[in-house]
């Protein structure tokens, strides 16, 4: 009951400020709408606001399967070559560290201003970190299970056909969660700046331009819903993961 009652006054604090916010004028304009304003543009909004979501959360799921793809692969073999050459995790480091937005007009003269050049961005976001997850896993410590394994005799292979896959299933986990928010981050962003007919972003910049608070409102809250949803379910599997290990 107490917990029950604690998230109450936490949603009900929540709502006094996204009230207060509301109140703020900046040139005599809101910067947000209040929550009445936004519940009563929804039933009108939902149609086109479920089909920007849809498109946003499309690009952000090809990019994060591509980009986890091409992170294995990248990890697998930088954990290899790092056993001869330490430096290596030092360029996935450096790779990792640079936005992925900056990428983008790299692919946008590559495929043009298409969904290729965002999905690729995307991709390129979730690829260094899943390759900094697979890294991390590969090269982590034996385990107890894995030296219990060489001391009754199991060769090399069955140690880690054994142990290797399911200790490394929370690494990556953590890694697909991280990759997924990047995902949906960086979709938003590259509709915004090179634009598309379809996407949560191109209807942020839609409404700024016409100075429409109550659609801007909407459309932040509705991607916040998509990456909170996307949380939820990779927690779960985490948590799953966790047990499996």
């Amino acid at each position: 009951m107490t917990r029950r009652a604690g998230s109450v006054v936490a949603i009900a604090l929540g709502v006094l400020a996204w009230w207060t916010a509301a109140s703020l004028r900046v040139a005599g304009k809101p910067l947000v709408a209040t929550p009445w304003d936004t519940v009563c543009a929804l039933p009108r909004a939902l149609p086109t606001l479920l089909a920007d979501l849809s498109a946003t959360t499309g690009r952000a799921l090809l990019g994060l399967a591509l980009g986890a793809v091409a992170g294995i692969a990248i990890g697998l073999t930088a954990a290899l070559a790092a056993r001869v050459a330490p430096v290596v995790e030092g360029l996935l480091d450096f790779a990792r560290s640079i936005p992925p937005v900056v990428m983008l007009p790299v692919f946008l003269l590559a495929f043009g201003y298409n969904d290729i050049a965002r999905t690729a961005t995307i991709a390129a976001g979730c690829a260094w970190i899943m390759a900094l997850s697979v890294t991390t896993a590969a090269t982590a410590p034996p385990s107890a299970r894995r030296e219990m394994l060489d001391l009754v005799g199991a060769t090399k292979l069955q140690a880690l056909a054994w142990t290797q896959p399911w200790e490394s299933l929370p690494v990556l986990a953590v890694g697909l969660r991280g990759s997924a928010s990047t995902a949906v981050i960086v979709a938003v962003v590259t509709e915004m700046i090179a634009g598309s007919e379809r996407g949560i972003g191109s209807r942020i910049i839609s409404a700024q331009i016409a100075s429409d608070t109550t659609m801007l409102t909407l459309s932040v809250l509705g991607v916040g819903a998509v990456g909170f949803a996307a949380n939820v379910a990779l927690r779960r599997l985490e948590s799953w993961a966790r047990g499996l290990g």
